[in-house]
């Protein structure tokens, strides 16, 4: 007992704490900044019609990564969490998993851009190199919080440079999507050098079949979840394409944009507690059902706060861009209490990883799809794009 309560107590160093928080806020507001940064300058620049253009690409992408993740993340970071002994055992099964699914969905990708949306295919650096995430879910499983920031900062810097000078040098925001890939490539080449592991080794390393019978079991439910959860986040994107058109979509991507990007703050601390919830888990069951409670109460009061926050700094953009539309105005402002919903099922993601719970995370999931398709459809028929931000709402 004495043992377990020392650990649980290192488990809370809060010198650890800010020294994580640290780097997660540098770099976090280093990809806001750069995001947002860049989406107004090619929205001037370029036009809203071109943004739009822009946005989709990215939007398409990150369903297609999605897709091929299978929802392993959080998966990896529990199991390495709980059985760091066998740490390279078990990423040496995900990343045999993530190959094969990160092909197929290649694959896919291609035609599919091919022969709907040719601008997607300057992303295809993006796609094939995204089986290497799970190396910053390694990483974060083994407490390297720190080593995961340094790398995204390092691929933010040298993209924010290279994306200026394609946009205000050669005035092409197409040239700017083959940064976008090549900056997240970058990002995770750096975080599996830091992850210490041997690229060969851990791929020709003979995985037991148990393991891999367990794993795929568990990713079953998961990859649909998973499924259903990037198609959620991205349905409203989608549906303003086909139904607005893309300077519509333009103009809301722009502010929707940093509405949600205050979703990383929920974000950084998820990523700091999630590893210490599951070795908590692993210690003391009684422990650890006290501290769910206790960050449900304080993730829903961090979803009010940054709500707010949301709400004052989209008002402030609002005025400065005065695009004069009215519907545009009143579906951000709903939007901006989305965040609320957002925090809470960001620590209900963790508690499913950590507590095996994964048919009930599909179960979830594919409910909030099919009541954000149903509002979306039915509800944008009668308010227009006042609609997608209450499906989005009414969904969670």
């Amino acid at each position: 007992m004495e043992f377990n309560s020392q650990i649980l107590d290192n488990l809370k160093n809060k010198p650890q704490l800010f020294k994580e928080l640290k780097w997660q806020i540098i770099e976090k507001s280093l990809r806001s900044f750069t995001t947002i940064f860049i989406s107004l300058i090619i929205a001037n620049i370029f036009g809203t019609e071109d943004f739009g253009k822009y946005s989709y690409a990215i939007a398409l992408t990150n369903i297609f990564i999605g897709f091929s993740s299978l929802g392993m993340p959080n998966l990896i970071v529990a199991q390495i969490s709980k059985y760091r002994i066998n740490s390279q055992k078990i990423i040496s099964c995900f990343l045999k998993i993530r190959i094969v699914t990160n092909t197929l969905i290649f694959l896919v990708f291609l035609i599919y851009m091919f022969l709907n949306f040719k601008i997607g295919l300057l992303l295809v650096l993006c796609i094939s190199t995204s089986f290497l995430d799970i190396f910053e879910s390694y990483n974060q499983g083994n407490l390297k919080l720190v080593d995961n920031a340094k790398s995204k900062i390092i691929a933010y810097c040298l993209g924010l440079f290279l994306k200026l000078i394609s946009i205000f040098y050669f005035k092409n925001y197409k040239l700017v999507l083959i940064i976008y890939s090549l900056e997240i490539s970058l990002s995770y080449f750096i975080i599996y050098k830091y992850s210490g592991l041997k690229f060969k080794k851990i791929f020709f390393d003979k995985v037991e079949i148990n393991l891999l019978k367990s794993v795929i079991r568990k990713l079953i439910p998961l990859s649909l979840t998973s499924l259903f959860i990037i198609l959620t986040s991205k349905l409203d994107v989608l549906v303003i394409q086909s139904k607005f058109g893309y300077s519509v979509l333009g103009q809301y991507n722009i502010f929707s944009q940093v509405i949600l990007i205050w979703s990383i703050i929920p974000l950084m601390f998820t990523n700091y507690h999630m590893p210490r919830l599951a070795k908590c888990y692993s210690l003391s069951v009684s422990k650890y059902k006290s501290e769910i409670i206790k960050y449900g109460k304080i993730y829903f009061f961090i979803g009010l706060i940054i709500s707010f926050i949301s709400l004052f700094v989209f008002n402030i953009q609002y005025q400065i861009l005065n695009y004069n539309n009215k519907e545009i105005y009143i579906a951000g402002t709903i939007l901006c209490f989305v965040n609320i919903p957002l925090c809470i099922s960001l620590l209900q993601a963790s508690i499913i990883a950590i507590n095996n719970l994964h048919f009930y995370g599909f179960l979830k999931t594919t409910l909030n799809f099919i009541l954000m398709l149903f509002f979306s459809l039915i509800i944008s028929d009668f308010l227009g794009i006042i609609g997608l931000p209450i499906a989005i709402n009414l969904s969670y």
